[in-house]
């Protein structure tokens, strides 16, 4: 990650802009809360880097900032696409650096927000994103073929990236193929060519164990807030239960329970219980350990200017 922040002011440097703000951390820590105060504070704008908050019309389920908070704090890279759509890292990339740009163009400050580990990491550390478009017929191809052979294939053209996968991550696999035999460069190549961002980095800190009881509350508050009303509401409209945009905890809960194969009180309790899951993966890319991330139980303002 980007260096390491100071619990001190950093002093201005000469003709340089103040660097981005990032702030990081799992699902329900409060990173949303700590932006709109930092926002707030030192004239900026929210860039959010959530892999969910792209689809419109999932408000309730992605905790997508309210109206209110994206009237009074304008809120980039939200409610992009459909919920039947995909949208690329790449694009992804693209759309959130276009944004930052805009942002310093206008002499506000860009915070960047989210607890989408690969998202944030591919900003901070500039991850070049190979620029090829999906091409189904080899993917199918790909699929077809077990993982030691995908492996072996991997390694004779990329070796690197083959050792670095290993032989059980199929996804990857098959990436790591596709990119290869779509650009003519390895996926090995492309991840050398970064082009990391300057950045401070923080997140709020606090015990697991508080961690825990704010996603039993934010799951027993989207049910409240009408998460099963608007997954209907989706169904009636027309969408399919295997859309991208219902891969994702609480969605995938609701489409049970509207299925008749879990009670709406067994569903929130499993909401609650995936996300504390999905959020220990989380710090795994968000480690309290990094040094590079400024942890704290209140947001450092004085940090930050």
């Amino acid at each position: 990650m980007p260096s390491s922040p100071s619990p001190e002011p950093l002093p201005p440097a000469l003709d340089a802009k103040p660097p981005l703000i990032a702030v990081v951390g799992p699902t329900a820590c409060g990173k949303s809360d700590w932006a709109m105060t930092i926002a707030q504070r030192l004239n900026g704008e929210i860039v959010s880097i959530d892999s969910r908050q792209i689809y419109r019309r999932l408000d309730i389920g992605t905790a997508t900032p309210s109206a209110d908070m994206q009237a009074e704090v304008p809120h980039w890279c939200l409610n992009l696409i459909e919920p039947d759509e995909t949208y690329s890292l790449g694009a992804y990339m693209e759309t959130a650096r276009a944004a930052i740009s805009d942002i310093e163009s206008r002499g506000k400050r860009p915070i960047a927000v989210g607890g989408s580990g690969q998202h944030m990491r591919a900003l901070l550390e500039g991850w070049q994103i190979p620029p090829i478009a999906a091409d189904l017929n080899l993917r199918n191809r790909l699929e077809q073929l077990d993982s030691e052979l995908l492996w072996t294939q991997l390694h004779d053209v990329d070796p690197s990236s083959a050792i670095k996968i290993g032989g059980a991550n199929r996804r990857r696999l098959i990436r790591a193929l596709e990119v290869y035999e779509l650009s003519g460069v390895p996926i090995s190549e492309w991840q050398r060519r970064r082009l990391p961002i300057q950045a401070i980095v923080v997140g709020p800190s606090l015990p697991l164990s508080d961690l825990d009881r704010r996603i039993d509350a934010r799951a027993a508050s989207m049910f409240e807030a009408g998460l099963v009303d608007e997954v209907r509401t989706l169904l009636n409209d027309g969408l399919p239960q295997d859309a991208p945009g219902f891969d994702a905890i609480g969605y995938r809960e609701v489409l049970v329970h509207l299925r008749g194969d879990l009670s709406i009180a067994d569903a929130q309790t499993a909401v609650a219980t995936a996300t504390k899951r999905f959020a220990r993966r989380q710090r795994a890319w968000f480690r309290q350990a990094d040094p590079s991330i400024y942890w704290s139980t209140d947001v450092p303002i004085a940090t930050l200017r």
